[in-house]
């Protein structure tokens, strides 16, 4: 293949085999959720690593979701996670979506650190949009089957009224470092 053609087909093709799910599940979440709440699709961090599935902002903080489209019975036990098949456990699943999660929400907190916003929630879950979860009670994060019980969880955080104004800096935040503005004395 030629150059072009390839950087064509990285632009047009999704190199993530996840990427059609995160975008699914974020185009679900702004359909769902109030227009005061941001959803970013395969957010970059400032650290320029692996890209974040998806984030929801609203005035109280940020939660980050690790979504997982595993087929079958799914078991965490702290946080190495397996399938079951067939009555007994089978498979362990490589790269746990918790610890994921839980890393995606400190790469974040990290962010807005550097944007200037500290003490803001950083919360992170898993989602599983096919899974069973059977046994995940040790997972470090809680653990989410289905976007419509998502959304219900999203709609709860919200115990005060809507901020737009502070959605709105903490979106900053992500996109924006610090302005370091010179003064004279």
């Amino acid at each position: 293949m030629t150059r072009p053609f390839q950087w064509a087909l990285s632009v047009v093709g999704h190199p993530d085999p996840h990427a059609r799910l995160y975008d699914h599940v974020a185009f679900y979440l702004r359909q769902w959720l109030p227009e005061d709440r941001v959803v970013l699709a395969r957010h970059m961090p400032r650290d320029r690593g692996e890209r974040i599935p998806v984030v929801v902002i609203d005035h109280r903080g940020l939660m980050v979701i690790e979504p997982r489209d595993d087929e079958g019975d799914l078991l965490c036990y702290q946080d190495h996670w397996y399938r079951r098949v067939d009555g007994r456990v089978a498979r362990m699943i490589g790269d746990p979506p918790s610890l994921r999660a839980r890393e995606n929400a400190l790469r974040l907190q990290r962010d807005l650190g550097t944007g200037g916003v500290t003490s803001v929630p950083v919360d992170a879950l898993v989602l599983l949009t096919r899974g069973h979860p059977e046994d995940v009670r040790s997972s470090c994060v809680p653990v989410v089957t289905g976007l419509d019980p998502l959304v219900r969880i999203l709609l709860a955080r919200d115990t005060s009224a809507a901020d737009p104004a502070r959605t709105r800096a903490l979106t900053d935040a992500l996109a924006h470092n610090i302005k370091v503005t010179a003064t004279s004395y």
